[in-house]
């Protein structure tokens, strides 16, 4: 009689017990610093995309190894609230380098969420020789500032599945970890021309 009236009472504890374990499992577990990670949002079409995630695991590998986590992700956004899932993301420092259309690209900019890229330019950290930076410079009160990389140029971007026309590269002004994000920036780029900047 007992398990014939009370089995759910049975079958409601174990389901609260998964569930309780997984609530503390996924607060406390380890999450690595913002200051020791690097993350790309690539804007593409393709929901998982394993030949950028080597990519990425290379330069992690071979460029910046003391990282804890170097990850890219494939992000689409829709035409009715892909500007406002941006906004929130870069108003969260979600991110760190980012591969969007130019539309969305000026919208951050023009709101000083993208970082300027000119003193890295100036150092050498960032190596953008040969490539035309006029459409991601704007021009401020104090002189031009150059806030993203275009990607015209970059065709290899189509090895990743990823677009090129229209596209800039850019790092978040709040992201948390701006050193190593021009430092994979730089990666990227220069294996996006075919530079040795990334072992094979």
């Amino acid at each position: 009689n007992h398990f014939h009236y009370s089995f759910w009472k049975y079958i409601l504890l174990v389901v609260l017990a998964l569930f309780g374990w997984n609530l503390i499992f996924t607060t406390t577990r380890y999450r690595p610093p913002e200051s020791a990670k690097v993350e790309f949002f690539a804007e593409g079409a393709m929901a998982e995309n394993p030949t950028l995630d080597a990519l990425v695991a290379r330069i992690h590998r071979d460029v910046m190894p003391e990282m804890e986590e170097v990850t890219a992700t494939t992000v689409t956004f829709d035409d009715a609230y892909g500007d406002m899932q941006l906004t929130v993301w870069v108003s969260a420092g979600q991110g760190d380098v980012y591969l969007i259309a130019k539309s969305r690209f000026l919208n951050i900019a023009a709101n000083d969420g993208s970082l300027d890229l000119g003193p890295y330019i100036a150092s050498g950290a960032l190596d953008v020789s040969g490539i035309d930076l006029a459409a991601a410079t704007l021009q401020r009160a104090d002189g031009a500032k150059v806030m993203g990389v275009p990607a015209d140029n970059l065709t290899a971007l189509a090895e990743y599945g990823l677009p090129n026309e229209g596209m800039v590269l850019c790092v978040l002004a709040n992201s948390g970890n701006d050193a190593y994000a021009v430092k994979f920036l730089n990666a990227l780029v220069a294996d996006l021309r075919g530079e040795a900047a990334v072992a094979p």
